[in-house]
């Protein structure tokens, strides 16, 4: 009887050191592996992910996958000759008739479209004009990040060869 209670006592106490370990592992400070990011942007918001100002990762974010979209697209402009940004820029790249779709088919292409423009306007128009106050502002910010590399990551993959030729200017 003695040896069974001592036995559960040790199956308890590995039990509480496991459930300890796994809290741990999914707490807040777990490491963030920069390989799961596109190099570009990740050299972007390193340091402020170093920094902990999560805030302005998710800000930063959406400014710099606006701006390289621009860049490697030529820097599309309007009717008045501007350049175009948010909405309007994602909806023109993407756009079904233009060289730098994404997607092979219909639906794709326009799941695509919509979160590249779901993107610019529900985190960009946000993170960039109001200062975030909200308790999950780490996993907001990781989130963002991963959203804007997952575009970033298509645009390369699909199109690596225009981007090339963008960026070499030829």
């Amino acid at each position: 009887d003695s040896a069974r209670h001592q036995g559960i006592r040790q199956a308890c106490g590995l039990i509480d050191a496991a459930i300890y370990q796994l809290e741990l592992l999914s707490g807040d400070d777990e490491p963030i592996d920069e390989r799961a990011f596109d190099p570009d942007l990740w050299e972007h918001v390193k340091g402020l992910v170093e920094e902990e100002d999560w805030g302005k990762v998710a800000a930063q974010t959406a400014i710099f996958v606006e701006d390289q979209l621009r860049a490697w697209t030529g820097d599309p402009k309007d009717k008045n000759g501007g350049s175009l940004y948010g909405k309007g820029l994602f909806a023109e790249v993407l756009r079904d008739e233009g060289d730098w779709r994404l997607g092979a088919t219909q639906s794709e292409r326009d799941g695509w479209r919509a979160l590249g423009t779901g993107f610019v306007q529900a985190i960009g128009n946000v993170d960039r004009h109001h200062r975030k106050q909200r308790p999950d502002t780490r996993r907001y910010a990781v989130g963002v990040l991963g959203l804007g590399s997952l575009l970033l990551t298509q645009m390369r993959h699909e199109h690596g060869d225009l981007i090339e030729v963008t960026v070499s200017g030829m």
